[in-house]
């Protein structure tokens, strides 16, 4: 467990990289009927273009998930380099990278029925597979960056 604990911030990050890199790679928005498949990439999910309008979804999830990124690989990186200006902050800024982790996963679940209500489709688009999974592992990272955090404050460390 104490190993866990250790290594808890590279695990939600490298975490976060994956669910960044699905957010970005994988489709959206799918729509099948029948034999035709219709699906937006992520890119068009989030930031929009050909006519079509930006998510909230997704770019919240997008801004989300960096952000936690970002925090976490900070809090990986800087002990190593040997700098030691986030330590009184440490636990204040897992938790909320946490939090953002927990937020843009959700969001990444909302994208497929915001997609269909921001660009006025009388199509009922569904979220894709790689957003799905994105979300699950973006959940996963916000728990594993929560607990030394948890752990702490209950003092079973």
């Amino acid at each position: 467990m104490k190993t866990f604990l250790k290594f808890a911030n590279c695990i939600a990050a490298g975490l976060a990289l994956v669910a960044f890199i699905l957010l970005m790679a994988t489709p959206a928005a799918v729509y099948t009927s029948g034999n035709a498949t219709l699906h937006y990439s992520g890119v068009a999910g989030i930031f929009g273009g050909d006519g079509l309008k930006a998510v909230w979804a997704g770019l919240l999830a997008w801004i989300f998930v960096l952000l936690a990124m970002l925090a976490l690989c900070a809090l990986v990186v800087l002990p190593l380099l040997k700098v030691n200006a986030l330590d009184k902050f440490a636990n204040l800024i897992a938790l909320c990278a946490a939090c953002l982790l927990l937020l843009g996963g959700i969001f990444m679940f909302c994208e497929g029925g915001a997609f269909s209500s921001v660009n006025q489709s009388l199509l009922a688009f569904k979220t894709g597979a790689g957003w799905v999974i994105g979300g699950i592992l973006a959940l996963l990272g916000s728990l594993t960056a929560a607990c030394p955090v948890v752990l702490g404050l209950l003092g079973k460390k």
